[in-house]
């Protein structure tokens, strides 16, 4: 990043996935930038100043998957847009799971630089989050090696991040 502050959005479904987020996301990495949390939770709500006791957390209405329940992903990425274009994001960071996909197409459609973060724990695989994702992320990052060929050439392994 250039030394203008930027807007930054890291979403991200809960358990696991939040986890590395959280690991990866600290005080030192966000530095002096603006920073948001967008995750799932049973009820819809934000809540100032709840990550890392500084920046708002937004909780979504967790989804079903894409199978089952399309539509409620439309719902999201409205939603999802509303947030980014609100809060003025520059850049956006997600690694999945449900919440990755309407995150990317969101960024996407209002022109918000996207990176997909594919989760650590892929090592043989491509999971199907990560792969709906795909298409419409700007830069995609795997963690190891052998997972660059399984996606395609826009995936790129620059060393293990968490």
């Amino acid at each position: 990043m250039n030394n203008k502050i930027k807007r930054i959005a890291i979403i991200s479904s809960k358990g696991g996935h939040l986890g590395q987020m959280k690991l990866l996301f600290t005080k030192e990495v966000i530095k002096e930038n603006y920073c948001i949390l967008v995750t799932e939770d049973k009820k819809p709500c934000m809540k100032p100043r709840s990550f890392l006791g500084k920046y708002p957390t937004y909780f979504l209405k967790k989804d079903f998957l894409l199978k089952i329940l399309p539509l409620r992903y439309v719902s999201t990425t409205r939603s999802l847009m509303r947030i980014l274009r609100k809060e003025k994001i520059d850049i956006l960071f997600t690694n999945g799971a449900q919440l990755s996909i309407p995150a990317v197409i969101a960024g996407k459609l209002i022109g918000i630089k996207t990176v997909f973060i594919d989760t650590v724990i892929r090592v043989k695989t491509p999971n199907w989050s990560a792969r709906a994702a795909y298409p419409f992320a700007d830069i995609f990052w795997v963690q190891h090696p052998s997972m660059a060929k399984k996606y395609g050439r826009k995936a790129k392994y620059i060393g293990g991040i968490i």
